[in-house]
């Protein structure tokens, strides 16, 4: 897998995440955050119109996923700079180098938005409040917001 279908596919799963994140009730009456965060405790099928509730990604898995792809991108990255530097002519090179920096400024930017999110995934399963959910909401609505923002500037390429 390339580079560029590595950060299609955690972008996408950034969408899914923050759309399965946002359809969830505020309030778990079960007090069952797993179940919660998956759409299939009960109060998530009172709350949530017809067939969302068993439609809903798990948004544990979701985030299991993000976490590999965010992995293999980071390596991946980190092999694929060296090779770029030695391939880049001279007069590229600086373009190139400031390209790279760039790109893992936006990576670093990108990793340490999914660290809030799974920091905040972790307090809602701890305590399963109304704030704690708010966070987590929160944190991938910008995580997403963050991915968008560089989907949109690798499109300008």
């Amino acid at each position: 897998m390339d580079l560029l279908q590595l950060w299609q596919n955690i972008c996408l799963e950034a969408r899914n995440l923050a759309a399965g994140i946002e359809r969830l009730p505020e309030h778990c009456e079960s007090g069952d955050a797993d179940a919660h965060l998956a759409g299939r405790c009960s109060h998530c099928g009172k709350h949530m119109p017809a067939g969302n509730a068993a439609d809903n990604l798990d948004c544990l898995e979701i985030l299991s996923r993000l976490r590999a792809d965010l992995s293999m991108l980071n390596q991946d990255m980190s092999t694929a700079v060296p090779a770029l530097n030695i391939a880049a002519q001279d007069g590229k090179r600086m373009e190139l180098r400031r390209g790279v920096f760039l790109a893992a400024g936006e990576l670093a930017a990108v990793n340490e938005a999914y660290e809030r999110i799974s920091e905040s995934v972790a307090g809602f399963r701890r305590e399963c409040t109304v704030s704690r959910l708010r966070a987590v909401k929160r944190h991938c609505i910008e995580f997403r917001d963050r991915c968008e923002r560089v989907n949109a500037e690798l499109g300008k390429e």
